[in-house]
């Protein structure tokens, strides 16, 4: 009779916890509600150009058309930017790098100190190639800005001040919520 009672509690476990399993699972042939489709199974499209272009940086062309930059610094800053990105490939491949191991490292059975520790010296490395890809952009910059007139200095003295500004509040708008 006892080895009965235990059959009977032991199925009605796996009962339970079975029941309980499939009514967490999710349900993925669940439709989405309408408000969030088009009609067709797909999200919405982005906001309208307006609401989008308020954070978007200006493009390359945009950035030209203002500065009125002749042909010949177009293309030097062209190359610049080419070669800045070069220099700044293997420091992108490295920070990914970092990353992995972080995660790799979070993942271990390692005791949590040396884990932290660890993670912190990892944080430190990625950091310290910020601040190399960092330096190579200001090169790039300084670079760029010696090929311009006064008055294009000028014009992009305007427009990393309009930058700032609008990233100051695209800050503080993000903040509140």
């Amino acid at each position: 009779m006892n080895k009965t009672l235990k059959l009977i509690s032991i199925l009605a476990l796996a009962l339970i916890v079975n029941t309980a399993a499939v009514q967490a699972a999710p349900d993925f042939n669940r439709p989405m509600p309408e408000e969030h489709m088009d009609g067709q199974g797909f999200p919405p499209p982005p906001p309208s150009g307006t609401e989008l272009k308020k954070h978007r940086p200006p493009s390359h062309e945009e950035f030209e058309k203002r500065l009125n930059l002749t042909e010949e610094q177009k293309a030097l800053a062209k190359a610049q930017r080419e070669a800045s990105i070069e220099k700044i490939k293997p420091i992108v491949e490295q920070i990914k790098a970092k990353k992995a191991e972080i995660e790799a490292v979070q993942k271990t059975r390692m005791a949590q100190r040396a884990i932290d520790e660890r993670v912190a010296e990892l944080q430190g490395e990625i950091h310290e190639l910020r601040k190399q890809a960092h330096e190579i952009r200001k090169e790039n910059m300084k670079a760029f800005e010696a090929t311009l007139s006064e008055e294009q200095k000028k014009e992009l003295q305007k427009m990393k001040e309009e930058g700032r500004k609008r990233f100051e509040e695209h800050r503080k708008n993000h903040v509140r919520q």
